[in-house]
């Protein structure tokens, strides 16, 4: 990134904060809205991000840790249309990043989507969503996690890759009937495109289909039963010779409340089976569950706790597959109209299944945000993380604190 666009980077920022404090702004809950374009049945929402964050260990070492301060952009767009009984959008996302220490470790991501939403009657939709995305993985982290920055196997640049998804829903029923359904397939395309040597035994297509059935047994509280299949296929053999290829069949049964009283939440739990095509593979099952709660003592503070267990294609080269654990608690609390305060509590655990065994790794994180709302088109944002890794084997273990100063502006 050129020193010269740091600067403006800075400049804007600077503005931002002046021409927001020249004039007191109108409270946000009474005065203007975002700025929107809107024509008809035409709707256009756009903001940018802009954001500095300093990184004491930007590649997650144990041994050669490396600090730098990042740059960040982050464009938004939303195009909506809404005709009759249905609604067409079209979505952009952006995410720019520059490094002060490291410039190898720029970014430029995008992520597209265009979705059709349709009413087929009363009591029944269909939606229609295609998305295309092009993203990257630090170094340090995904299929680069717990190699050394100083060998001479460590990646040059972040690895990058593409992802392409195709999903259809149809849902019957509505909030007052008793009995409702939801039938989802998807296809999805996962291909990397550099550090071939490493990220190309990772190319992957994956395509499920789901079936949801649910019950209402009370007007705001419904059981739920759903099924989902996965095929995974992989474009390239590993060096080993073992085929990756799978199946996973997954079932949960579950609770959801809309309201009552200051709680909403559900409540799922089941099991997913994982049997690969491979016979030097064994199969693999494990409980699934998802969780979320969120308690509100008063209307402007909130408490969410969730947990979540699921199984995710395996990030080393020798590994068939990743158990994950996550535990999350988070207070969200409004100290004024304009001031709000965000307090994150997690814990993931990792399974990583081998031939030849597992390694169990466990990671905290903490988070701290505040959010101002300057002005009704301005919402400045601060935070803190403080993460880390402790596993088994010494490469793998890291600290890592993040500090972030950004603004989002509406235009």
């Amino acid at each position: 990134m050129p020193r010269p666009f740091r600067w403006r980077l800075c400049i804007v920022l600077g503005v931002c904060l002046v021409s927001s404090a020249l004039a007191y702004p109108p409270d946000p809950e009474q005065g203007q809205e975002p700025t929107l374009v809107h024509r008809g049945g035409l709707t256009l929402e756009s903001s940018l991000g802009i954001e500095a964050l300093y990184d004491s260990n930007i590649f997650q070492s144990a041994t050669d840790v490396q600090s730098s301060l990042i740059w960040k952009l982050g464009p938004r767009l939303r195009l909506r249309f809404e005709p009759a009984r249905s609604r067409l959008e079209f979505r952009y996302k952006g995410d720019y990043g520059w490094y002060d220490k490291s410039s190898d470790d720029d970014y430029a991501d995008h992520a597209l989507q265009a979705g059709a939403y349709l009413l087929l009657g009363e009591r029944s939709g269909l939606d229609l969503v295609a998305s295309y995305d092009e993203a990257h993985e630090n170094r340090g982290t995904g299929l680069s996690l717990g190699l050394d920055p100083a060998a001479g196997g460590f990646p040059q640049s972040p690895d990058r890759y593409t992802t392409g998804q195709f999903l259809g829903r149809y849902t019957y029923g509505v909030s007052h009937t008793r009995a409702f359904v939801s039938l989802e397939a998807s296809t999805d395309k996962i291909a990397y495109q550099n550090n071939l040597a490493l990220t190309q035994p990772f190319d992957r297509d994956e395509s499920y289909g789901q079936a949801t059935f649910g019950v209402r047994v009370r007007p705001k509280t419904s059981l739920e039963l759903s099924v989902q299949a996965l095929d995974i296929t992989y474009d390239h053999p590993r060096a080993s010779g073992l085929n990756l290829d799978s199946r996973e069949y997954r079932y949960l049964l579950g609770v959801v409340w809309e309201a009552t009283g200051t709680t909403t939440g559900s409540v799922r739990v089941g099991g997913v089976t994982k049997r690969f095509d491979d016979p030097a593979l064994p199969d693999y099952s494990a409980p699934n569950w998802e969780v979320a709660i969120r308690w509100s003592p008063r209307t402007y503070s909130h408490f969410t706790l969730s947990t979540r267990r699921y199984l995710a294609e395996p990030v080393d080269p020798s590994g068939d597959a990743t158990d994950l654990a996550v535990y999350s608690l988070t207070w969200t609390h409004g100290w004024s109209s304009r001031l709000e305060s965000r307090l994150a509590l997690s814990r993931f655990y990792w399974t990583y299944r081998f031939v030849t065994g597992e390694r169990k790794d466990r990671s905290p994180l903490y988070s701290l945000a505040l959010t101002y709302k300057m002005r009704w088109w301005l919402r400045w944002e601060a935070g803190l993380d403080l993460n880390a890794r402790d596993s088994p084997v010494a490469s793998y273990n890291y600290k890592e604190n993040i500090a972030r100063l950004g603004a989002r502006i509406t235009y």
